[in-house]
Order: structure tokens, then C-alpha cells, then sequence
């Protein structure tokens, strides 16, 4: 009887010393190798369609648009220059040119608070006179 007992115990007690394979670290590793990139907290996130992002923030005096791929990874804009009209609720609207500096669109105009308006924007490439793209939204 105890030699049938331990003969029915023998292949568990084998089975459960035998490690299983393990595969899930290498899918770990390849999950770490893959950056995910996130879209800024701040501003206003727009989609450029298939060419990516865009952020744009009113930040201090000056209004920055910040350019990135579909993969929200910043990226260098495809436009040499722009123009934002501001539409405020109790004053006239004002306009300011968008000129590049770096990796980004920056207003030489200043954008005084409150930082509560409506925003036409226009983006031209390089040697172009009719926009090669355009937004209105409501910021922020």
C-alpha cells in the first residue's frame, strides 16, 4: 500500500521541482525597449491629420507652437513661419507673426493675459504665399 502511495506521489512531487520555461522576461525586455512618448500637459494638443501634433501654449508673453510625430515624439516642423490671430471676448482681436526658433514656432508679438481667446492659425512653408495649414480653436 505505501508503495503504491509513494508511486502516486513520486510524478507530483517531479512535477513540481521542474521549472516551466520561462518566456515572459524577454517579452518584458522588449516592452522596456519601446519609449511611449506623451503629448505636453500644458497648452492646446491638436492633430495635424497624418503628419502628427501640434502643442500650442501661451506661455508668459509669447505664444509657442511645439511640433511632433505621430508617435508624439518632438520632432522638427515641416513650416518655416506662421501667423495666430487672437479673437477676444471683451477687446480687438490682435495678430502676431510666428517665426522659427529652434524646433519650434515662437510669437515676436505679445500675447498679454488673459490667456482666454479664440486662435486662428495659420502655418506657411517655406517660400509660400497661401497657408499650407490652418486651426481655429478655443484656448485654452
Amino acid at each position: 500500500m505505501t508503495m503504491l502511495l509513494a508511486s502516486l506521489l513520486l510524478p507530483a512531487v517531479i512535477t513540481a521541482a521542474d521549472p516551466a520555461p520561462k518566456a515572459a522576461p524577454e517579452v518584458k525586455a522588449k516592452a522596456k525597449k519601446e519609449q511611449v512618448y506623451e503629448l505636453p500637459k500644458t497648452g492646446k494638443n491638436l492633430q495635424r491629420g497624418s503628419a502628427g501634433w501640434i502643442n500650442v501654449e501661451a506661455s508668459g508673453t509669447r505664444l509657442i507652437v511645439k511640433f511632433f510625430d505621430a508617435k508624439k515624439k518632438p520632432a522638427i516642423p515641416d513650416v518655416e513661419r506662421g501667423f495666430a490671430r487672437f479673437q477676444f471676448a471683451s477687446k480687438n482681436p490682435e495678430r502676431a507673426p510666428l517665426h522659427r526658433e529652434g524646433e519650434t514656432l515662437v510669437s515676436t508679438a505679445t500675447v498679454r493675459p488673459p490667456h482666454n481667446f479664440l486662435v486662428i492659425l495659420s502655418l506657411f512653408r517655406s517660400g509660400e504665399a497661401e497657408s499650407a495649414e490652418s486651426y481655429t480653436f478655443k484656448y485654452p
